[in-house]
């Protein structure tokens, strides 16, 4: 036990060491790449489900540029997958910090060899190891790769730079410069109630509006309010030359001279990365891409690039006048500046029927129809907000063990309150279908919930830590055919910590029902995602990472192959390649077999382009190529093609 100690604790001073002797400011850094020297993204960018890590340099739309070792260092790491990084080199650097260079087309001829001997033992596309123990040193300047597009977009080199910890750092803190100086832009602000009695022009619901330029500063005008609200501002910069728009990297509001909100993007951890979704306004980035920046640190955030306290910028400022300032500042230091004007005024929190307790005694079983347009909404952690352009009200009903018990009716454009144990059914008047139920339940971070649709056998478990914060969750259903089932989780446009579990009860199982999968659908895209899904007899279990609506549907339909051609990439390399494109359940690229002329090379499946490569490094000219192409989508429906290519 004494020797056990011993070593742990000459590991925690060799890693003190580690982290003691990094320094951003004692390393001269090579720029990575003879692309250029521009960006195309900057560090702290909001990406799909997280904070952007590194710099995106621009390749302007082409591959093959040499990629260089930005430090002296030892190859840590190889990834090669079809999606995130797609092909990317970790080095790990003598004071033990990284540097990751990603998106690449294919590695130098050392780091490729040993990446191939890895590959062809099992011909797997897929890899990612360590590989401290070879102990490959690389020398600053060495050209370790080529860019490309492999992986999520289009071609650019994504450069990221890491502390000992692992935690991804701004790489414009080292000595690189980029040409700037062009001022951030403001274009939008967005105010948010934070409780059930504020008011923002009159409604309790986000509103925005856009900024006008007046001699030296932006100005967003005069906005009514009452009760405390949050602000948000949609700010972006550029550099020279170049017309992407990028992250601020500073970020101020001020009430006078009094400093409320103060955000520098230098660093944060990957365990918080997707808490991008609270330092945004999610539902506006959900319904429209566009990323406000909060200026204010909402409940469940805790990101290390916040400069002060956590309560100052919640606005709920005594009635009269206030004009605050914002301040956007980019990494080159230039600056913009906009006003906006509160006018706060007091009223009274409610009007006639729209608060909502969970009282009143349970009624004989009812039957409720009418699911509400429950998308239109604006949810919050303890109240919903029914917006409608209808008259009609809503009917809410507990539910207990002996079915729904009414409650009372609320009206359209009022504010419905949960309690944590109200477990309700909402119905709008006049509906009669009987699936069309909205059941609505409240969840808290610290504890584990499961919610019930109506009119399906569907339910969602949402375990512990699964929040970042109160929400009032509902769900609903459509079974359309025994094979094609519909469930929507509202609200669709707020933000998860963690994943859930969908869980579906077939009535009648048969060996038929393997073929059928959980898919989400993507609205913005109008498209259908596969989702893995365990199949355990008569039920059928998914993971989930986001509310919005799914689908049970059965795939039967093999993918399709076609369009063979020989191809000479960027690097050199000749490859074979086929269109592969499943319009149902996707391409299992796990199970893909690709031969050439009898002999198997790696099947590279490049799923933004619909295409499969053939790879093998001994691969060489011919007159005539025979293709052999065996792949399954990922139900298993399985085809194998065979072509002949002059």
């Amino acid at each position: 036990m004494r020797i056990f100690y011993f070593f742990l604790l000459l590991f925690f001073i060799a890693t003190s060491l580690a982290s003691a002797q990094f320094s951003v400011d004692s390393v001269q850094y090579h720029w990575p790449t003879d692309a250029s020297p521009y960006l195309s993204g900057t560090f702290g960018e909001t990406r799909s489900q997280h904070f952007h890590a590194a710099l995106d340099i621009k390749t302007w739309g082409r591959r093959g540029y040499d990629v260089f070792a930005t430090r002296d260092g030892r190859l840590h790491r190889i990834v090669i997958g079809p999606g995130g990084y797609g092909k990317a080199v970790y080095l790990k650097h003598s004071d033990g910090s990284y540097s990751v260079y990603a998106h690449l087309l294919s590695f130098n001829k050392q780091i490729q060899q040993l990446a191939d001997s890895i590959r062809f033992r099992d011909y797997s596309y897929k890899i990612d190891v360590v590989l401290d123990s070879l102990n490959i040193r690389i020398n600053q300047g060495d050209m370790i790769g080529y860019s490309g597009a492999t992986g999520i977009g289009p071609p650019h080199l994504h450069f990221e730079l890491r502390t000992p910890s692992e935690k991804p750092f701004n790489p414009l803190l080292t000595n690189f410069s980029i040409p700037d100086d062009i001022s951030p832009q403001f274009s939008g602000l967005a105010l948010e109630p934070l409780s059930p009695n504020s008011r923002i022009q009159g409604e309790n619901k986000i509103y925005r509006t856009k900024a006008s330029r007046r001699s030296g500063f932006y100005d967003f005008g005069t906005v009514e309010i009452s009760g405390p609200v949050g602000l948000a501002v949609d700010v972006f910069d550029q550099a020279n030359r170049v017309h992407n728009a990028y992250a601020v990297y500073d970020l101020k509001l001020k009430n006078g001279e009094q400093l409320l909100f103060h955000s520098q993007v230098d660093s944060f951890s990957y365990e918080e990365t997707n808490q991008m979704f609270l330092d945004r306004i999610y539902p506006l980035l959900y319904q429209s891409g566009e990323a406000y920046q909060r200026l204010y640190i909402k409940d469940g955030n805790t990101l290390s690039f916040y400069k002060t306290g956590k309560q100052k910028a919640r606005l709920n400022l005594p009635e009269g006048s206030h004009t605050l300032s914002i301040l956007a500042e980019d990494y080159a230091g230039n600056r913009s500046e906009a006003h906006v004007t509160l006018n706060v005024t007091t009223r009274s929190p409610y009007g006639s029927g729209e608060k909502y307790h969970s009282t009143g005694s349970y009624g004989t079983n009812g039957s409720v129809q009418g699911v509400p347009p429950a998308d239109s909404w604006q949810w919050h952690p303890n109240w919903i907000n029914l917006n409608s352009n209808s008259s009609q009200p809503y009917r809410v009903f507990s539910i207990n063990h002996r079915g729904y018990a009414k409650l009372q009716k609320v009206g359209p454009n009022s504010s419905l309150r949960l309690n944590q144990s109200d477990l309700l059914a909402i119905q709008r008047a006049g509906y009669q279908k009987e699936n069309e139920v909205l059941h609505l339940y409240r969840l808290v971070p610290d504890k584990s919930g499961r919610i019930y649709g109506s009119g399906i056998s569907t339910y969602a478990t949402f375990p512990a830590n699964s929040l970042f914060d109160t929400l009032s969750v509902g769900i609903t259903g459509t079974t359309f055919t025994s094979d094609s089932i519909q469930i929507e989780i509202h609200p669709t446009n707020q933000p998860l910590k963690n994943e859930f579990e969908l869980t579906h009860v077939l009535k009648n199982y048969s060996e038929a029902d393997s073929i059928l999968a959980f898919y989400q659908f993507n609205e913005r895209k109008n498209k259908l995602n596969h989702m893995p899904t365990q199949s355990g007899g008569p039920v059928l279990k998914s993971k989930a990472d986001k509310l919005g609506t799914y689908y049970i549907l059965s795939d039967t339909t093999a993918p399709d192959i076609h369009s063979p051609r020989i191809l000479k990439r960027a690097d050199g390399t000749l490859v074979g390649m086929v269109r592969a494109k499943d319009n149902r359940s996707g391409i299992d690229y796990r199970t893909a077999e690709f031969y050439i002329n009898g002999i198997r090379g790696i099947a590279e499946f490049e799923p933004e382009d619909d295409r499969i490569l053939y790879y093998h490094p001994d691969f060489s000219p011919s007159k005539r190529y025979q293709f052999r192409i065996l792949v399954a989508d990922m139900v298993g429906n399985r085809i194998e093609k065979v072509f002949t290519v002059n």
